[in-house]
């Protein structure tokens, strides 16, 4: 049976929870002077770009990808810095990668070639005070700063926020006005509209996002094969069924099972869910991280579009989402709200297909065959899809018969063509304000007539709110452990009790200037 109750919509939480963003571990020693690692010799001769140090001092002084790295010798007393990118067990002790060369000769065991750890918090052995520690009061403290505040200095997605439509009836443009209504939002500093759905009576129309819905049999049970997506640039995620974290399941009924893919989709925490990635691989901007599902679509399951169901929209804004395609293996699961594209399948050579027509294919993405076996591609003409590879199947010489697609749309006023976000468009939006405002395209009620998903969050963080989430860690931490040996307090120093009252006073005097205020007429 499920373990765990869900209304089908998500509740609002911070785009990625885990992400460490208010402050470091590393500003957190700064203010208390806690200094650095002790240094310790190499277990090896170095190498251009890595060094090497021994199983124990790893385990015992802690090494991470991302730390800086002291490392000097007597043929180098000055020394350089590195940045740990990479970190494997050799013969040779454990080597502790980077990327920038280092001359590697004046690094050696006979030139006494020591490595010091700049970071001052760390995952070993020898301090008290772990680096996973400190994070995780990091993490807290950022819940709390955001609850006090009502505002955030990171991205936070709302997920499914019901608003009426304040109209000028009769909905037309008026003297001194060039929208027909609007509607606020419940918080500001609006980063982007994932989705604006309006309720017609019936159905809800899209006008913010490329979406697609997947409609689940009654026997799910039956079901076989998989659902492949592509976010437009050639490559594929494959989402399959079965028991493990980076699966679906479909065990029980519809219901069930269609929350459990949304689940996937979104790579849902509380049940554990992995990231499933694209392939080829390719990496966030910024980041060493490949993209996955989550990164890409957001999902939603048994929620008023009906049980059994998920919509599926892209997070890429508006148009820009419907170069995403969608296939199914299993003529069981329906696709609906895209558009559907068919091919003939003519000739292959080497990874190029040809077919009779291409028109309406996306430029790049998936497509499948009459028998269950997709390809991706990365690239069309007129009759041809380029750079072919198999996803499901044997191989690409598989792929014959006719050729499916369905690619996301969005249901702007007029079609994709003519209507966009423009301000004398569909609709626009104040995003300091996070106020909607409608123009050529709007709901027919008033009344919980809008469901809308965003992200929010002030896009840089104020050098005060970093100081007031440091020294609220620094409090926690003094006060949680008894761990004073590592903070300096001699005779002339303030003692403790004395810093933490007055970390104490600084964090009071700065707060309330960020307190969001709502005040309701």
């Amino acid at each position: 049976m499920p373990q765990v109750f869900s209304p089908g919509e998500g509740e609002t939480r911070p785009l990625d929870p885990t992400a460490v963003v208010y402050t470091t571990a590393q500003k957190v020693a700064d203010l208390l002077d806690i200094g650095p690692q002790e240094a310790i010799l190499v277990s090896s001769d170095s190498e251009a770009t890595g060094i090497f140090v021994t199983g124990a001092d790893y385990r015992n002084i802690g090494f991470t990808v991302g730390d800086t790295l002291l490392i000097y010798s007597d043929a180098d007393p000055l020394g350089l810095e590195r940045t740990i990118n990479g970190i494997t067990s050799t013969i040779n002790g454990v080597r502790l990668g980077f990327a920038d060369s280092i001359t590697h000769a004046n690094f050696e065991v006979a030139d006494n070639a020591y490595v010091q750890n700049q970071a001052s918090f760390t995952d070993g052995r020898v301090r008290g005070i772990t680096k996973k520690k400190v994070d995780e009061v990091i993490l807290r403290m950022q819940d709390h700063i955001d609850n006090r505040t009502h505002n955030a200095w990171r991205p936070y997605l709302v997920q499914a926020e019901y608003i009426n439509f304040d109209t000028y009836k009769p909905y037309r443009r008026r003297y001194y006005t060039d929208y027909v209504g609007t509607s606020p939002l419940l918080f500001r500093n609006v980063q982007q509209i994932l989705r604006l759905e309006l309720w017609q009576g019936d159905d809800y129309r899209e006008i913010a996002a490329a979406e697609a819905r997947i409609k689940l049999p009654d026997d799910v049970r039956a079901l076989t094969g998989s659902i492949v997506i592509s976010p437009g640039n050639g490559s594929a995620s494959l989402l399959t069924i079965g028991t493990g974290t980076a699966n679906w399941r479909a065990d029980f009924d519809k219901v069930t099972t269609a929350q459990n893919l949304a689940d996937l989709i979104n790579k849902e925490d509380r049940v554990g869910k992995t990231d499933v990635v694209f392939s080829p691989n390719f990496t966030l901007e910024g980041s060493t991280s490949n993209v996955a599902v989550h990164n890409e679509f957001l999902a939603t399951a048994n929620s008023d579009y009906g049980t059994g169901i998920v919509k599926i929209s892209s997070m890429r804004q508006t148009t820009a989402g419907e170069s995403c395609s969608i296939v199914v293996t299993d003529s069981n699961i329906e696709l609906s709200q895209t558009q559907s594209n068919s091919a003939t399948f003519s000739s292959l050579s080497s990874t190029t297909i040809t077919v009779d027509s291409t028109a309406g294919f996306a430029n790049a993405g998936v497509v499948v065959d009459a028998s269950g076996d997709v390809f991706r591609y990365t690239g069309k003409t007129d009759t041809t899809f380029t750079g072919c590879a198999i996803v499901v199947g044997s191989a690409i010489s598989d792929i014959t018969g006719t050729l499916k697609q369905d690619t996301l749309q969005v249901d702007l006023q007029g079609g994709s063509a003519s209507g966009d976000q423009g301000r004398l468009r569909d609709w626009w939006i104040d995003h300091e304000m996070g106020i909607i405002y409608f123009n050529n395209s709007y709901p027919f009620f008033e009344w919980n007539a809008i469901k809308t998903s965003y992200i929010y969050g002030e896009r840089y963080v104020d050098k005060a709110i970093e100081d007031i989430c440091t020294k609220m860690v620094a409090i926690d931490l003094l006060m949680s452990d008894d761990r004073s040996v590592l903070i300096p307090e001699g005779t002339q120093n303030v003692d403790l009790a004395s810093k933490i009252q007055l970390y104490k006073m600084d964090i009071e005097k700065t707060f309330p200037r960020y307190i969001e205020v709502i005040a309701f007429e």
